[in-house]
């Protein structure tokens, strides 16, 4: 079931949790499209003699509650606490680790930093007894490139789900996943809702979301893209964003997974409740089976040209 009413069903003891792991309404998108490429992916291989792992690095607590839904353009509550709403009263959906332990991997990663959230893991890998389930709280990034050394091997081969609530992912860890040739990525890359808002239009950005953008996209170049200088009449120079500044950062993002996985399906986009875009949904990988099937799925949704 991905969408009920009520408390989520029997296993855990702490529902009240799921109750402060809320998500917006449009996260079902994403995580359909999840779904359905963990069925196809698992499908494909389940004749052949691999060992199938799942990493999960931004996890969250299992099932979300679906929170009044923004009608404004973020995702983040506290950046716009005026917004109207709309009433979704007890809803709850499945997140991402419920929905991939429904899938026949032979180990299951769940990492995330709130160890509130990873507790409610605990108990919901109670609710699938005999699975290979490893919950870690802490640092997704350093968590997966302290793991991925200890999973090498020429028959592993893997899907990890990259889905942060902010411009977390860093881009050393996805060079990491790359370059071990056997994992393939599905991000929600937050372009609208965290990622495009840190670009601020006068220039001045932060040293702190200077810091965090040249983690996120491994590098400065994202500056030189989204800025142009002007001068006026008076020799005075300004510093303004270019108004396609989105556009130009998914492609820079895009084009540097494609250096690193061999592979980049085209993005899909995923709107909120004002049709604005919030997340891209991105698949890279090493494989070109693994490219159809990502393209079969994100076709289902509103592709980028």
């Amino acid at each position: 079931m991905e969408r009920f009413s009520g408390a989520p069903r029997a296993g855990a003891t702490a529902r009240a949790g799921f109750l402060a792991n809320s998500v917006g309404p449009w996260a079902l998108d994403k995580l359909q499209g999840l779904e359905k490429y963990l069925a196809a992916y698992t499908t494909a291989l389940k004749n052949q003699p691999f060992t199938l792992i799942y990493i999960d690095a931004f996890a969250g607590a299992g099932y979300s509650k679906i929170r009044d839904g923004w009608t404004g353009a973020s995702d983040d509550d506290a950046l716009f606490p005026d917004q109207e709403f709309d009433r979704r009263e007890g809803e709850y959906i499945k997140g991402s680790p419920s929905r991939a332990l429904e899938y026949p991997f032979d180990h299951y990663h769940f990492f995330d930093f709130d160890e509130a959230r990873s507790n409610l893991l605990h108990e919901l890998k109670e609710e699938y007894p005999g699975r290979s389930v490893n919950i870690r709280s802490g640092d997704g990034n350093r968590l997966i490139q302290d793991l991925l050394p200890g999973v090498d091997g020429p028959l592993v081969r893997g899907v990890a789900f990259l889905d942060p609530y902010g411009p977390h992912l860093h881009w050393e860890t996805l060079a990491v996943l790359g370059n071990s040739g056997k994992f393939e990525v599905i991000i929600n890359f937050p372009l609208g809702t965290a990622i495009n808002r840190l670009v601020t239009r006068s220039g001045d950005v932060p040293d702190g979301w200077r810091d965090s953008l040249n983690a996120c996209f491994g590098g400065s170049d994202w500056e030189n893209l989204v800025y142009e200088e002007k001068t006026d009449l008076f020799g005075d120079t300004s510093r303004n964003k270019v108004d396609d500044a989105a556009q130009r950062l998914l492609r820079l993002y895009c084009s540097g997974l494609e250096g690193l996985f061999g592979h980049v399906a085209t993005p899909r986009v995923v709107r909120n409740t004002r049709g604005i875009p919030i997340y891209y949904m991105l698949w890279a990988g090493p494989h070109r089976l693994g490219l159809k099937i990502a393209d079969h799925v994100l076709r289902r949704g509103e592709r980028i040209a």
